[in-house]
């Protein structure tokens, strides 16, 4: 099955994007509305103005940037605060950045023709689950762990 199946075969032509310029906010609001279709995507892939791939912000990056800011927010430490309404008011000011400074530019790339075993080595050396398929120098597709995990529980059904 990963030498036959080509990335093609499980590949994702409809996944979130955004623009290089946008802020958090915009990649949150994105993500979001994806994972109401799609829950298992855990990543946005980001574009130049010239549509340039530049590079993913996955859930991670998010959690990562937005901790600090997060966490020194004193008010949410306060025994008597709504924390609920701090939590929000603190997600709202931390969200209002640039992402320029989180953008996973490091992304492995597969291409349409790949067999899935390429797509397992690749998961697996990167520790990551996610490839970005190109042809042409152009992003057509996404692949996920959650993707690739599906075709071999399939096979393994088939056993």
């Amino acid at each position: 099955m990963l030498l036959r199946k080509r990335v093609w075969d499980i590949m994702r032509d409809d996944y979130p994007k955004v623009s290089e310029d946008a802020s958090l906010t915009k990649v949150i609001k994105v993500l979001k509305k994806y994972n109401e279709k799609y829950p298992e995507i855990n990543c946005v892939l980001v574009f130049s103005k010239d549509d340039k791939f530049k590079g993913v912000i996955s859930m991670w990056n998010i959690i990562q940037s937005l901790g600090p800011c997060l966490l020194k927010e004193s008010s949410l430490l306060d025994k008597e605060v709504n924390w609920d309404k701090a939590f929000t008011r603190a997600c709202r000011i931390c969200s209002q950045v640039g992402i320029e400074e989180i953008v996973q530019m490091n992304v492995p790339v597969v291409k349409p023709s790949d067999p899935l075993a390429k797509v397992m080595e690749i998961f697996i050396d990167y520790r990551r689950g996610r490839a970005v398929v190109e042809e042409g120098g152009k992003v057509i597709g996404l692949v996920l762990l959650s993707d690739l995990y599906r075709e071999v529980a399939r096979d393994v059904e088939n056993w």
